[in-house]
C-alpha cells in the first residue's frame, strides 16, 4: 500500500508540473505596433501568446542539473501552429558555476519531445524573458521570443516567417586574408562519444549593453540567450559546447565612450583590439575561444579559421589595418539593423562566425574565396552559407544546422585540439549506410535510400547532401543549379528528416514533370543532362541531448549522357479509371538496358496520395517500354504511376493525377471493357474457377489493393482459388482482366 501511495504521489507531482506549464500559455491577438519590440516587426503573422513566466519558473525549479541523466519534469511549449507540445527538460547552464552563482536569474535548459522524440528544445529564462529554439526531425525549426516591450506576450514563428533583414551584413573573415589552420582529415563526424567543453570569453561593446538596458546583468542575459541557441546547434552537430568563463562580466562594457573598442564604422580594428583586451583582462591561460558582440555596423569577422585554443598573438598588416595572425580570441559579430538579438543574429551571424573559429569555411558557391568549400548552390542554406545575403539566394535565412562539409571540417579541428574539457557521454554512435554507387541516365529523377541504426534507440534523423566543390568559373549566375554543369553543386541541402530517403529533385517538382526545383530566387535543384559524377554524403544524427553523435557514409552517382531521359510516355494528361481494371503503362527505355546502367527489369508502383507513399503493382517486369497493370480498386483523385529500375535508383512518374472510382462488382459474368471473349464461372466462386477463350495459359490474381496473390498456369482452363480468403479479386491473363468474388 505504501508503494502504491508513493507511486500515486509521484504521478500527481508529475501531473501538476505538466498542468501548470500547460496553463501558463494563452492565445492573444496581435498588439499595436507601438508596443511591439523592434525585432518582432519583421515577422509575418506570428502566433501570439501570453506567458505567465513566474508559473513557468516555478515548474522549472525541480529540473535536474545537466549531469543528472533523467528528468521527470515536463513542460509545454507552443509550436508554430499554436498547439502545445510537451518536452522533458533539465537545466543546461552556459555559465561557469562561479558566474552562475553571481547571476542566479539567468538560466538555460534543454528538453526532448515527449510525443515527438525527434524534437529538441533549447531555451533560456532571465530578466529579459523567455527565448527558445525548437528543432524537429520533419519540419522547420520554431522560435519563441518576447513580442511586446513589457515581456508579457510572446511570438511563436518559423524562420520562414521572418522577412529578409540580412542584406547589409557581411562576413569579412577572408577579406582580411586570414591564414587559418589546417588539420589532417582523420574523421568526418562527431563519432567518438565525447562532449568537448570550451571556455568562452564573450565581450561586448557599450552599444550592445545599452540595447538591453545598460547593465552587465542585462547584457549577460542577452549573451546567454544567444549562446543557448548556438550551443544547442554545436552540441547536436559537433558534440561541442561553450561555457562563459567565471569572470566574464569583467569584459562586459556598458559605456560606449569608455569601452576599449573603436566605433562600429571602424570595426576592422576590433579583431586586434579584442585580442589585446582579452590578453590583458583575462589572460591566455584562462579561456579557449574569445568573441565580441557589437550592436551596429553590419559585419562579422572570426579573425581566423580553426584557431580555437591558439595563443599565437603574432600580427600582420592588411590594407593599413593590423590583424591577429591566428589568435583564439579575435572574432566579432555585429548586426546591420541595430538589433543584436533574435534568431537572425544568433543563427545567421553568431553561429556562422563561431563556426569559422571552430574550423569551418564558407560553403556557398556564388563567389570565389580562399579556402572556400563551395558545396552549396548560390548562397547556400546552411549556417556556413550566406542565405539572404547574396545576390543568388537559395532562401532568406540559414537553417539551424551545419552542412556535412562543415561537420567534417569542424569535428576534425576539435579532435586535433587539446584545450577542451572532454567528458565521455556513454552515447552509442549511430551507424550510417549510403548504399551502393550507381550509374543513371541523364535528365532522369533518382532516389537515394540510406539506412541507420542506433543501439540506444535514439530517434534518428537523416540528410543527403551533395559534396561536389564548385569551380572558379561557377560563380555568380553560374552558381545556380544547372543541368549542364559538369562539376560543382546542383542540389541544395534540405533540413534533416525522420526519413532516410531523398528524391532528386523534390517529388513536388517531379509530379509537375520538371527536372528542376526553384528556390525563392534561383534554381536550387537540377537533374544533369551531361555526363558527370555526383557525390553525396548521407549523415545520420541521433540528436542525443547533452552531446549528440552522428555518422556518415558516401555514395557516388555517375550520370551517363548516352542514356536517358527515362520517361513515362502514358498517363501524362489527367485521366479517370475504374478500380480493378487493367491499364497499359508505356515508357521510353532510353538506353537503360545497357550503357553501364544495365537494368533489364523495372518495377511499376502506384500512389493514391500524390506521391507521398508508394505500393508495388508489378515487380521485375521486363524493361521493354510497355506493361499492363491492374489499377487498385481504391477511390482517389490523386493517383500516380512510377516506373523504376528494379534494384536501381532511377525512375519517372507520370505527369498528371489519375482519378479512380471504385467498381461495383456483380455476381453475374464480369468482363473487361473492350473484351467480349474471356469468360469465367461460377462467380461468386468457392474453389474451382473456370475460364474460356483465354488465348493463354498464364494467369495472375490480385487482391483489391493491387497485391499479387497467385500466379501460374491454368489446368484444363481452371484455377483452384480455394486457398484465397473471402473477398473481391481480379484475374489477369495477358492484357485482359476479369473481376470475381471468392466465397
Amino acid at each position: 500500500m505504501k508503494k502504491q501511495l508513493l507511486m500515486m504521489g509521484m504521478l500527481a507531482l508529475s501531473g501538476v508540473s505538466f498542468a501548470q506549464t500547460d496553463r501558463v500559455w494563452s492565445r492573444k491577438a496581435q498588439q499595436s505596433s507601438s508596443s511591439v519590440l523592434e525585432n518582432m516587426k519583421s515577422i509575418d503573422d506570428p502566433r501570439i501568446f501570453h506567458l505567465d513566466i513566474n508559473g513557468l519558473k516555478s515548474a522549472l525549479t525541480r529540473t535536474p542539473k545537466r549531469a543528472t541523466e533523467k528528468s521527470s519534469v515536463i513542460i509545454s511549449l507552443p509550436n508554430s501552429s499554436g498547439k502545445m507540445e510537451r518536452f522533458t527538460v533539465k537545466e543546461n547552464s552556459n555559465l561557469d558555476p562561479e558566474l552562475a552563482a553571481q547571476y542566479p536569474d539567468i538560466k538555460s535548459y534543454i528538453g526532448q519531445g515527449v510525443e515527438d522524440k525527434t524534437s529538441t528544445v533549447y531555451f533560456s529564462i532571465s530578466p529579459l524573458g523567455l527565448s527558445s529554439m525548437e528543432i524537429y526531425g520533419d519540419k522547420s525549426a520554431v522560435f519563441i521570443e518576447p513580442y511586446t516591450k513589457d515581456l508579457s506576450t510572446y511570438a511563436v514563428y518559423k524562420r520562414s516567417d521572418r522577412k529578409n533583414d540580412l542584406n547589409d551584413f557581411e562576413c569579412k573573415v577572408l577579406e582580411s586574408a586570414q591564414k587559418g589552420t589546417s588539420h589532417v582529415n582523420t574523421a568526418k563526424n562527431a563519432d567518438d562519444a565525447v562532449l568537448r567543453t570550451y571556455r568562452l570569453a564573450l565581450s561586448c561593446t557599450g552599444e550592445y549593453a545599452t540595447y538591453f538596458g545598460g547593465t552587465k546583468a542585462q547584457a549577460l542575459a542577452a549573451m546567454n540567450n544567444t549562446l543557448t541557441r548556438v550551443n544547442g546547434i554545436f552540441e547536436n552537430d559537433f558534440a561541442a559546447r561553450m561555457v562563459l568563463i567565471p569572470n566574464n562580466d569583467s569584459i562586459i562594457y556598458t559605456d560606449a565612450n569608455t569601452d576599449p573598442f573603436s566605433p562600429s564604422d571602424k570595426m576592422n580594428k576590433w579583431n586586434f583590439e579584442l585580442m589585446n583586451d582579452l590578453n590583458s583582462k583575462i589572460g591566455n591561460a584562462n579561456f579557449d575561444i574569445g568573441h565580441l558582440f557589437g550592436a551596429t555596423g553590419g559585419g562579422g569577422n572570426a579573425g581566423c579559421i580553426g584557431c580555437i585554443c591558439s595563443d599565437d598573438m603574432s600580427t600582420y598588416n592588411y590594407m593599413g589595418t593590423t590583424y591577429p595572425e591566428n589568435y583564439k580570441g579575435s572574432g566579432y559579430t555585429s548586426p546591420s539593423n541595430g538589433i543584436p538579438s533574435g534568431d537572425t543574429f544568433d543563427i545567421d551571424f553568431v553561429a556562422h562566425e563561431m563556426g569559422h573559429q571552430f574550423g569551418g569555411n564558407h560553403t556557398f558557391s556564388y563567389t570565389t574565396q580562399v579556402g572556400l568549400q563551395p558545396v552549396e548552390p548560390g548562397s547556400g542554406s546552411t549556417i556556413m552559407g550566406y542565405a539572404g545575403v547574396s545576390p543568388y539566394n537559395v532562401q532568406q535565412n540559414s537553417n539551424p544546422f551545419f552542412h556535412a562539409r562543415s561537420i567534417e571540417q569542424i569535428t576534425n579541428t576539435i579532435k586535433a585540439t587539446t584545450c577542451s574539457v572532454n567528458t565521455p557521454t556513454g552515447n552509442s554512435i549511430p551507424t550510417a549506410n549510403a548504399g551502393a554507387d550507381y550509374t543513371i541516365p541523364k535528365s532522369t529523377p533518382f532516389v537515394l535510400t540510406g539506412s541507420g541504426t542506433d543501439v540506444d534507440g535514439d530517434s534518428l534523423t537523416y540528410i543527403w547532401e551533395q559534396m561536389d566543390n564548385g569551380t572558379s568559373s561557377q560563380t555568380g549566375s553560374n552558381s545556380v543549379a544547372t543541368a549542364t554543369k559538369t562539376a560543382g553543386p546542383t542540389f541544395r541541402s534540405w533540413v534533416p528528416t525522420a526519413s532516410p530517403i531523398r528524391y532528386f529533385p523534390k517529388m513536388a517538382s517531379i509530379l509537375k514533370g520538371s527536372t528542376e526545383t526553384r528556390g525563392e530566387e534561383i534554381r536550387v535543384e537540377a537533374l544533369s543532362s551531361v555526363s558527370r559524377d555526383l557525390n553525396f554524403r548521407f549523415t545520420v544524427r541521433d540528436n542525443k541531448l547533452g552531446g549528440a553523435g552522428n555518422n556518415s557514409d558516401d555514395a557516388k552517382i555517375t550520370v551517363n549522357a548516352l542514356a536517358g531521359p527515362f520517361l513515362i510516355t502514358s498517363q501524362n494528361d489527367a485521366v479517370s479509371y475504374v478500380g480493378g481494371t487493367s491499364q497499359t503503362v508505356t515508357w521510353d527505355v532510353a538506353g537503360t538496358t545497357s550503357n553501364n546502367i544495365n537494368t533489364a527489369n523495372v518495377d511499376i508502383l502506384w500512389s493514391t496520395d500524390n506521391g507521398d507513399t508508394w505500393t508495388t503493382l508489378l515487380a521485375a517486369t521486363p524493361n521493354d517500354g510497355s506493361e499492363a497493370v491492374l489499377i487498385p480498386d481504391v477511390a482517389t483523385n490523386s493517383g500516380r504511376i512510377m516506373v523504376k529500375g528494379s534494384n536501381h535508383i532511377f525512375f519517372d512518374v507520370n505527369n498528371a493525377n489519375i482519378s479512380v472510382t471504385t467498381s461495383e462488382l456483380s455476381t453475374s459474368e464480369t468482363q473487361l471493357k473492350g473484351s467480349t471473349e474471356i469468360k469465367l464461372y461460377p462467380n461468386p466462386v468457392k474453389d474451382i474457377l473456370t475460364l474460356s477463350n483465354t488465348g493463354s495459359e498464364r494467369f495472375k490474381i490480385y487482391d483489391m489493393s493491387g497485391k499479387l496473390v497467385i500466379e501460374g498456369s491454368l489446368q484444363n482452363g481452371t484455377v483452384n482459388v480455394s486457398r484465397l480468403v473471402k473477398g473481391n479479386y481480379v484475374i489477369q491473363i495477358e492484357k485482359f482482366s476479369k473481376m470475381f468474388i471468392k466465397n
